[in-house]
């Protein structure tokens, strides 16, 4: 149980009822706005018969608001709605309240209506509309069930992540098993041989020691032979002493050469980084229009004096002017890589280029004939 979501879990069961009051409230204040934007467009309805006098605007008023609220399919799912219309008197005009001071049998006057309705409309009129989606009602159960829906989502997808992590260490862990396993069986086998291998030397030493014994009395009859051979032995030996220190001379002759070697090389290798700083510089310093590359650098440092007089000559042209210069063919990358030119000078050399932004070139390298497989294989890599 150490990969059980057990967070997750805590937090899916909760979460759902903070995000149901939260949706609640977000969803009441969503369409109450709408309800109010809707509500002001349509409860007073057709002015003119509201100013010619001929409907109270308390009447109209009453049959449009209440129309509206009729018309509101989310009503039936659980949303209950509350509107209120009144003067700034206070005097509600919705819901309609009994006004005792005018009797029903009474004519009305259009005039003294229309008058009376100008008056209310001219003084402004509050209207509030109160949204309340209530519980255990059709949407609100539907917005419960989603949350618990999501958070049953997002606890299966960590569980069965859980789920699969244990499968791979359990996978790891057999794997782990079989190659001890493996190890173990291996080193019972070569442990089989080793027994085998004792025996075999076991018996050896019991024919050895029978030889030994054989030889023991031989030597006793053979003593002078032996003497006059461990002679000859020390002398040889004296004399491979004598050839190893000779060689051991040798060697570390050897090995001065090599240090004396490896000194002049760092010499040569400062040298030429010196040479190479060098040339970068006075190359930009001289060609503004044209940038070079290290590995063009590098390449005409290694040229004789000749042909780098030559190559300089290409690169002043590319400098001033690259339509002046002499291109032998175009080389391609892959895949659709832009174009590089070749140009041939003092027969072997090989200077590659290709256009950058600007109007500008950038020499790519520098190199012989010799170099240029090499050189045509840093191309493509580019």
């Amino acid at each position: 149980m150490r990969n059980f979501p057990f967070r997750t879990l805590i937090l899916c069961i909760l979460l759902p009822p903070f995000v149901y009051v939260f949706s609640i409230q977000l969803l009441e204040k969503t369409i109450q706005a709408s309800y109010e934007k809707s509500l002001s467009d349509v409860y007073t309805g057709d002015t003119r018969a509201i100013f010619d006098g001929s409907v109270r605007l308390q009447d109209a008023i009453r049959k449009n608001v209440a129309a509206f609220i009729a018309s509101r399919k989310l009503t039936h799912w659980g949303v209950r709605l509350s509107v209120s219309v009144k003067t700034p008197d206070g005097d509600y005009l919705y819901p309609y309240a009994y006004d005792g001071s005018r009797s029903e049998l009474d004519s009305p006057d259009s005039i003294a209506v229309a008058r009376e309705n100008f008056r209310l409309l001219n003084d402004g009129l509050v209207k509030t509309v109160e949204v309340e989606i209530q519980h255990n009602t059709l949407l609100s159960n539907l917005i419960l069930l989603s949350c618990v829906a999501l958070s049953l989502l997002v606890f299966m997808i960590f569980y069965r992540r859980g789920i699969k992590m244990i499968r791979q260490e359990d996978l790891a862990r057999q794997q782990i098993i079989d190659n001890l396993s493996d190890e173990r069986q291996k080193s019972l086998a070569q442990l089989q041989r080793l027994e085998d291998q004792r025996k075999r030397l076991s018996e050896r030493v019991e024919r050895m020691k029978t030889e030994l014994d054989r030889e023991r009395r031989k030597t006793t009859v053979a003593e002078d032979e032996m003497i006059d051979e461990l002679v000859a032995l020390e002398e040889k030996i004296s004399e491979n002493l004598a050839l190893q220190e000779s060689q051991l001379d040798e060697i570390d002759a050897l090995k001065e050469k090599i240090r004396q070697y490896e000194k002049d090389n760092e010499a040569k290798t400062r040298q030429r980084l010196k040479g190479v700083e060098a040339i970068r510089k006075r190359f930009s310093a001289l060609y503004k229009n044209t940038a070079i590359h290290d590995r063009a650098i590098e390449g005409f440092v290694e040229l004789t004096d000749e042909m780098k007089i030559k190559a300089e000559e290409v690169i002043h042209q590319l400098n001033d002017d690259p339509k002046m210069v002499q291109i032998k063919r175009k080389v391609f990358g892959k895949k659709n890589r832009e174009t590089v030119f070749e140009v041939i000078f003092a027969y072997k050399g090989r200077l590659y280029f290709r256009n950058i932004d600007g109007n500008r070139v950038e020499v790519l390298v520098v190199g012989t004939k010799l170099t240029q497989n090499k050189d045509l294989a840093f191309l493509d890599k580019l």
